[in-house]
């Protein structure tokens, strides 16, 4: 089955031929964003995930 153009980008991103939902990937990204509504539960299930002191970004870069 093909891909989305998301699918697509995360793939060559991750440097993966191809990636489907839920696939986990560590990625460079250029801007992180997020809303007022997704954003309190995203930052909770990241910190579950990864840890409290864990950063999405390296401020050092």
């Amino acid at each position: 089955m093909g891909q989305t153009i998301t699918e697509k980008i995360l793939a060559a991103y991750a440097g993966r031929d191809r990636v489907a939902p839920g696939d986990n990937m560590w990625i460079d990204v250029d801007v992180l964003m997020t809303n007022d509504v997704c954003g309190p539960q995203a930052i909770e299930i990241f910190k579950r995930e990864f840890g409290k002191i864990e950063r999405v970004w390296d401020p050092d870069t």
